[in-house]
């Protein structure tokens, strides 16, 4: 009988510290995913976790007709700001400029940074006009926008595309879209 008991105790050792390693894991896994979807600059949503989000918007209004609108930024100046102030001052501008969209959106719209000065924003069930108007905010936001370095105030700003995810969109073809939107608007105030 005593060694059925002392079979039972090693056995219950033995299953804490089995569940204390997949807790470990568990927490190590969720920290690579963390690092795998976002920025680690910004701390926005990556590339990769955008474009599933897209493929999944897509999806969506082919199932069920839903509106979503993709809108593409591209900082203003960037490599001057970099080349006049150094790269802390151009991450700082990036570091900024995340911070007003991330304040700026709701829960369920996506904001990613998708490479270098892009950005990517997904908008949920907003119709033209308010699209445009959100637009109008986040440039008057940027505009008025305290980023200083070492006492200077330096500029924030960006060109902003948009475009509305259809049924038979493709990422490629979607994302292509808002670029092209993106540097009409840039071409506007060049």
């Amino acid at each position: 009988m005593q060694q059925h008991h002392e079979s039972n105790d090693h056995e219950c050792v033995n299953c804490r510290r089995l569940q204390q390693e997949i807790i470990a894991l568990k927490e190590e896994l969720a920290e690579m995913k963390r690092h795998a979807y976002h920025d680690a600059l910004t701390g926005l949503s990556n590339r990769r976790f955008f474009i599933e989000n897209v493929e999944n918007r897509i999806s969506r209004c082919m199932r069920y007709g839903d509106k979503c609108a993709l809108l593409f930024l591209d900082v203003d100046n960037l490599k001057a700001i970099n080349d006049k102030h150094g790269h802390v001052a151009g991450d700082l501008v990036l570091v900024r400029l995340s911070e007003i969209l991330k304040r700026h959106t709701r829960t369920s719209d996506v904001v990613a940074r998708i490479g270098g000065d892009e950005f990517g924003l997904l908008l949920d069930n907003l119709d033209r006009d308010q699209v445009l108007a959100k637009i109008a905010f986040f440039m008057k936001r940027f505009s008025t926008a305290n980023c200083t370095l070492n006492g200077k105030q330096l500029p924030l700003g960006a060109a902003i595309g948009y475009c509305f995810v259809g049924p038979q969109d493709t990422v490629e073809g979607l994302m292509s879209r808002a670029d092209a939107a993106m540097y009409r608007a840039k071409d506007k105030f060049e």
